[in-house]
């Protein structure tokens, strides 16, 4: 993974949090990671504090607290993979919602500059 050496901002790192977010849902999907695992990326409380404390998206906070409760359906396997795939839909939803932003963005810098040649 790349990571930049700045941040335009907090929707910079918020995207790379999503698109990292959705990968640990998916492979809990594909049972290539357990859950324990998974709780030692993201779904913690720990990390929905700290990112509350950074003033990240409610969106990604709430992700990560919807994901915590994981554990809690395990056993009984179809409501897991029914919050599973729930959790994989808001994720990929929110990045495109990033991506889209920032898309707009960039297509605007590159119309004026298109311009100004």
């Amino acid at each position: 993974m790349i990571i930049p050496k700045e941040f335009e901002g907090l929707q910079d790192l918020e995207a790379m949090l999503l698109t990292s977010m959705l990968g640990t849902f998916e492979a809990l999907k594909e049972d290539l990671i357990s859950i324990q695992q998974a709780e030692s990326y993201w779904l913690s409380d720990f990390t929905a504090e700290l990112f509350e404390e950074m003033k990240l998206s409610k969106e990604i906070i709430s992700l990560i607290q919807e994901g915590i409760h994981l554990k809690e359906l395990q056993p009984i396997s179809s409501l897991y993979k029914e919050k599973l795939d729930n959790l994989i839909t808001s994720a990929k939803e929110l990045i495109a919602r990033y991506y889209t932003e920032y898309d707009d963005h960039e297509k605007e810098d590159f119309e004026i500059t298109s311009v100004i040649n």
